[in-house]
């Protein structure tokens, strides 16, 4: 009885006081949303222009950059591939630029990005642009049967609900939602992951939220010790890529299922996978498109720049916001039966990806593929210090023997058609992001 009450206890809490003192009605919002995705998508698109007029109109008239693009245009003329695109790194150079010239007045609070390519971009993001974002994480976590109100375990740091405005507020909306932290931050050594598994078993938690690697440590912690944990009603993973053989061992160890979660605040996205694996994209958030290198939109199929306009921010607005990643959009209806736009996947960050001596560059996604079949490595890491040398670290399970070793080898050979050396080490530590972010490629030259 209790816990099937305690979610409409919060929900109405929610709703009657705290969405008036946050002046963000984010429930409300998620509430809207099943509406919201079953219109027509000639109505929903409708929508996304009443929206874009909207922020087109705010940003000619409160915010320099855009002021001088749009000299002299109405806006309802405009179109978004007319607009130039920016990056993180215009921003930081010409913030005053990109600011609202009100923007104190606008209710926001303080964000920053996870770091995975070196210093965090520090930002304001309006109330309404989060309520729409966190809204529709509410959304797609109920898609997995939680309900708002039921307890929430956190694994590590998940930054989509942190932060730099923390304070009684926000400690009280986690404590009111039931948010239970099993073991902060991002060491995930065979120790610490087998006590955040038992600490989430015991927290009884109806949804597991966290790092895919965390996660995935876990699983290898629980798996080795043979014991048994509670599994949640589902388990949800972000940040990082969620690669094939973490996922088996994520659904061996827990017998949950298991959904991957892509977003980010800065730009604004949100999106989680189906039982297909497909990225279905929260489209009350923004409007994404994937970019060629000549700023062309990709063809369904085609791999590109995810570029990113949200339709609510107005404290800096994120318009054609290159976010630094890449991804493939999705074709026609998903099998899932869902409908709306859906990312095919989701390729990496620009920068993961090997550049070769000749020229070639060698993605991230062809990288995984070399380790489809090891069935003895736990995670891997490609480190580049310079164009002729590729080090492989890995981490590796009892089992790992010379002839699963020389068909790595053999695949990552082929792979760069022997243009670099290549070296497998098993004694190497994997490098992390300052947000404790695994990364596939790390590349410390400049291959400009």
């Amino acid at each position: 009885m209790m816990s099937s009450l305690r979610p409409r206890v919060v929900s109405a809490v929610t709703r009657g006081v705290v969405e008036p003192v946050l002046r963000a009605p984010y429930l409300s919002t998620a509430r809207w949303l099943p509406e919201f995705f079953a219109w027509s998508e000639h109505e929903r698109r409708a929508w996304q222009r009443d929206r874009l007029r909207a922020v087109f109109g705010h940003a000619q008239a409160e915010v320099p950059f855009y002021r001088d693009v749009l000299a002299g245009r109405s806006v309802d003329e405009v179109d978004l591939a007319e607009l130039p695109v920016v990056d993180k790194a215009m921003m930081r150079q010409r913030m005053d630029d990109f600011l609202s010239t009100d923007w104190r007045g606008i209710p926001h609070i303080a964000k920053k990005t996870g770091g995975s390519t070196g210093e965090p971009f520090q930002y304001p993001l309006d109330k309404r642009a989060w309520t729409h974002i966190y809204a529709a994480n509410l959304y797609f976590w109920e898609g997995t049967g939680y309900r708002y109100g039921d307890r929430l375990v956190l694994l590590g740091n998940p930054p989509s609900l942190q932060s730099e405005s923390e304070g009684v507020k926000s400690r009280l909306r986690a404590h009111l939602e039931g948010r239970v932290v099993s073991a902060t931050g991002w060491i995930i050594d065979r120790e610490t992951s087998l006590e955040r598994a038992l600490t989430a078993g015991r927290a009884r938690g109806a949804l597991w939220y966290g790092y895919a690697s965390t996660v995935a440590a876990m699983a290898d912690a629980v798996l080795e010790a043979g014991v048994r944990v509670p599994p949640p009603m589902a388990i949800v993973t972000t940040a990082e890529p969620l690669f094939p053989t973490w996922r088996e061992r994520i659904e061996q160890a827990f017998d949950a299922p298991l959904r991957d979660q892509y977003g980010c605040n800065d730009g604004g996205i949100m999106s989680q996978g189906c039982s297909h694996g497909r990225l279905h994209i929260a489209e009350n958030v923004s409007i994404v498109e994937i970019l060629d290198g000549a700023g062309r939109r990709c063809r369904p199929g085609e791999e590109g720049d995810v570029v990113v306009t949200n339709l609510h921010a107005r404290t800096l607005p994120f318009l054609r916001y290159r976010v630094g990643d890449r991804a493939v959009l999705g074709a026609g209806t998903c099998p899932c039966g869902t409908g709306g736009t859906f990312l095919e996947r989701v390729a990496g960050r620009q920068g993961d990806a090997l550049h070769l001596p000749n020229g070639r560059r060698v993605s991230m996604l062809s990288l995984v593929r070399c380790f489809r079949d090891a069935r003895h490595v736990r995670r891997y890491q490609f480190v580049q210090p310079e164009a002729g040398l590729v080090q492989v670290r890995l981490e590796v399970e009892p089992g790992f023997d010379a002839d699963e070793r020389s068909k790595l080898l053999g695949k990552v050979r082929r792979l760069v058609d022997g243009a670099v050396e290549v070296a497998l080490m098993t004694d190497e530590p994997m490098e992390r992001t300052r947000g404790g972010k695994h990364r596939v490629v790390v590349r410390t030259f400049d291959a400009a």
